[in-house]
């Protein structure tokens, strides 16, 4: 089956390359300054003459010339900018005629005037996704990935380190159109160890196009890094110390250097983050007739030390100007030190004491990150056909050693029992990726673009437990385990793209076929066992963008999606872990894939408003259940029957003077979730409310100002209720030595309101709840200064093969 998909797509390919053969007429020029020097690095935009939209770019070369290849019957327009000079816009540019002299005017450096320079936007819409640009943002100065994910307007970030958006769960996250691969707490420590200022998107893409991975319920997060487009040596520095209750400060340095025939990019970063946790839990245990049968609360106090440093570099070698080779390899080491002080007592039902559990437990995890990639992308012409490979090879090592003593006291402060469990706990992924596109641009304002990817993923978890008693150690069999599994994942998707007058129209479907094996090694107390599945499936894309009037200014868009969403690789592990004596976490070799459809209506009036409806139904949907058994909390991840979400967004920019700017995002969702939940049955319901405030001051003499903040009242998600929240954030900056360098000040979570709190449902006989409180309110200061020539040359080609699996791994 999967051979002969791909046969069908090389036949498409060779088929559309003969059908869309033309002959082609070249659009040739130099650019020069007003002494009729040449200017080389010099942008020249082809733009369609009907509508501006751009078709392709290129550079001028050493002597001032440029080249493009196109339609003979096509006319076009040029726009050309050049650093120190003035945009210049030639219009109705026919192809095949002589060639074009523009002549660039210099900018005055003597004008008395005020230059008025662009300024970036907090938050674009675009017609697929919303994008977030962090540096518009002065509190986004000296922090990191992680950081940016928690204030980026519509996304939330749970106390597990689960995102979701529009208050969904069931997201990727990507970097420079990879995934990670990686969730939960490896996922938090790797985006930490990204620095902000290496950031310069991120991309909130809720219903991806066919080309993106068919995973993730909610949708993806693409950060997009920074690459230089300046000829000779440049690069930045990022300087930062950051104060909470602990210190904290992420330092980061990149270099790039290019000519003609080659690009080089590379960034080295380190980091340390001392912070916190104050975890409070309450279960209250019920008789049958539902009076009080005891009481447990329990108090954790985390301090977490996390260093991370990371190295990254790339080379692009440009074979010709339609052939670019590029290699890139990534490096991450993340050692982590968390203590884990906790007490807890029991409670009889007349409120007197039972015992207590004194315990003090230690984890020391290592994460290791590699990152390979091969990558080749030509262009068959200048109109912009195009083919690119890429094959990629991800590696993580995970080690984690746990201690956890307990010590159980009665109320007269004997010792009636203590135990130490001691684990050593691995986990070695290895991903292999594949995959080819082709874009092809048809005549009328159309593309077609196809591809294929085929996907290879080892895992490997062990885990060794030992149990001390009376000065005895022994292994203990209960919690000991390797689980191994295996999956292919090969794909291929169509994606057909057309503009009608004033019709926008996107399309697209996308086919992928899974085959997993797993294995469970036995020990003295379990037998091994197995299991393998296979499942085909077909993922619809399609989007409408209509213009209501001739400017553009109000258009009205519709898009529906079909997602999936795997389990993560250790989910499927059906062995016990712990998290303290009385809480253990226990995986599910039985899950489901989940499937939802999503479905947006958005308005919008430029970039000053816009309001979008959203409707979502999943299947399955992997969520986080709870069981009591035995007084014993165990979560595991389960299978949620049916979930419907609704949900209104508003968003915009009010430009309230030339100097003053608010940005908001606010959101209204209603939620209800159906199924059978071990002994009771889900039904529940609920709507919250959320909004984002960023106000911007643009001062004279390279002042600003920010004040931004959230707020989000209950939400209620499978089990559980969250409490309202919300927290506000200032931020000053200053530009100094020639504009060169910035000091950005902030201070976060001002009145220290970031704190969470909730309440789990469905429970058999038990009310639960939790209260926690984090390291927030920080004081930070930041350094930027960059440096180096200031000439344009080609941009780096992002490589894109790996795609899906990264938001699998915990």
């Amino acid at each position: 089956m999967r051979r002969r998909i791909y046969i069908l797509i090389c036949l498409a390919v060779f088929w559309i390359q003969k059908t869309s053969a033309q002959t082609e007429q070249r659009i040739t020029g130099i650019v020069t300054d007003s002494l009729k020097k040449p200017i080389e690095g010099a942008i020249i935009s082809l733009l369609n003459a009907a509508n501006n939209n751009l078709v392709k770019t290129t550079f001028s070369e050493s002597n001032g010339s440029f080249d493009f290849q196109t339609n003979k019957s096509d006319t076009f327009n040029l726009l050309v900018s050049a650093s120190g000079f003035s945009n210049t816009l030639l219009q109705k540019t026919i192809a095949g005629q002589n060639e074009i002299i523009i002549i660039l005017k210099n900018v005055s450096q003597n004008l008395k005037e005020v230059a008025v320079v662009a300024k970036q936007n907090f938050i674009e819409r675009k017609i697929d996704r919303t994008v977030i640009n962090p540096d518009a943002q002065i509190s986004s100065a000296g922090t990191n990935a992680f950081d940016l994910l928690t204030k980026a307007p519509g996304v939330m970030v749970g106390q597990n380190g689960e995102i979701k958006m529009k208050g969904k769960a069931g997201v990727i996250v990507y970097v420079d159109d990879k995934p990670t691969y990686l969730s939960g707490t490896e996922l938090e420590n790797f985006l930490r160890s990204l620095p902000s200022s290496t950031i310069k998107q991120i991309e909130l893409i809720t219903n991806p196009p066919a080309k993106y991975e068919a995973a993730g319920n909610a949708g993806i997060i693409n950060f997009r890094t920074k690459k230089t487009r300046l000829q000779g040596l440049n690069g930045n520095v990022s300087l930062n110390y950051a104060q909470g209750r602990y210190a904290r400060t992420n330092n980061n340095v990149n270099l790039n250097y290019s000519n003609k025939k080659i690009a080089i990019y590379s960034s080295f970063g380190g980091a340390v983050l001392n912070h916190y946790q104050d975890l409070t839990i309450n279960r209250l245990y019920k008789n049958e007739d539902l009076t009080t049968k005891s009481i447990f609360t329990q108090n954790t106090y985390l301090k977490m030390g996390t260093q991370t440093y990371n190295t990254r570099c790339a080379l692009d070698y440009y074979i010709s100007n339609k052939t670019t080779l590029g290699l890139s390899a990534k490096g991450m080491y993340s050692p982590t030190q968390t203590s884990k002080y906790n007490y807890a007592f029991f409670l009889n039902s007349d409120n007197s004491l039972n015992n207590n559990v004194i315990a003090d437990n230690k984890d020391k995890n290592e994460l290791k990150n590699g990152t390979f990639n091969l990558n080749l992308r030509h262009q068959i012409d200048s109109i912009g056909k195009e083919i690119t490979f890429n094959a990629d090879h991800i590696r993580y090592n995970v080690d984690l050693k746990q201690n956890f003593k307990n010590d159980v006291v009665i109320p007269d402060g004997t010792y009636i029992y203590s135990d130490l469990q001691s684990g050593n706990l691995s986990s070695n992924i290895n991903i292999y990726a594949v995959k080819a596109d082709y874009t092809n641009p048809l005549k009328n304002n159309a593309s077609f673009d196809l591809g294929i990817k085929s996907a290879y993923t080892e895992t490997n978890n062990d885990a060794q437990y030992n149990l001390t008693q009376n000065g005895i150690t022994a292994a203990n069999y209960s919690l000991t385990n390797t689980f191994l599994y295996n999956e292919l994942i090969n794909a291929a998707y169509v994606n057909f793209t057309k503009s009608i007058s004033r019709l926008d129209i996107q399309a697209g479907l996308r086919f992928e076929a899974t085959n997993l094996f797993a294995k469970q090694l036995g020990n003295p107390l379990r037998e091994s066992s197995s299991f393998n599945r296979e499942y085909n499936n077909l993922f619809p894309t399609i989007y409408f963008s209509y213009k209501l009037d001739t400017s553009g200014n109000h258009i009205l868009s519709l898009d529906y999606g079909k997602r999936i969403d795997r389990p993560f690789y250790k989910d499927l592990n059906p062995f016990v872990s712990p998290l303290d004596k009385y809480t253990y976490y226990a995986g599910n070799p039985y899950l489901s894939p989940s499937i939802a459809h999503n479905v947006n209506l958005t308005y919008g009036y430029k970039s000053l408003f816009a309001v979008t409806l959203t409707y979502n139904n999943v299947a399955d949907q992997t969520r986080e259940t709870i069981e009591i058994n035995n007084g014993i909390y165990y979560s595991r991840p389960g299978n949620i029957g049916s979930t419907v979400q609704y949900n209104i967004t508003f968003q915009g920019s009010l430009p309230l003077s030339k100097w003053l700017t608010t940005n908001y995002v606010s959101e209204v969702s209603y939620a209800e979730y159906k199924s059978k939940l071990y002994t009771e049955q889900l039904n529940s319901t609920g709507t919250y409310f959320y909004i984002n405030l960023n106000n911007t001051a643009s001062l004279k003499n390279g002042w600003a100002l920010e004040l931004s903040g959230e707020y989000i009242t209950d939400l209620t998600e499978t089990q559980f209720v969250i409490g309202d929240f919300g927290h506000a954030t200032f931020g000053i900056q200053k530009k100094i030595l020639k504009d060169k360098g910035v000091v950005k000040c902030s201070l976060s979570d001002i009145l220290f309101t970031n704190r969470i709190r909730g309440t789990i449902n469905n429970l058999q006989l038990t009310d639960a709840g939790w209260y926690s409180i984090r390291d927030t309110r920080v004081a930070s200061i930041t350094f930027v200064y960059r440096f180096g020539k200031n000439t344009n040359k080609k941009p780096k080609y992002n490589s894109t093969s790996v795609e899906s699996e990264v938001k699998r791994i915990k």
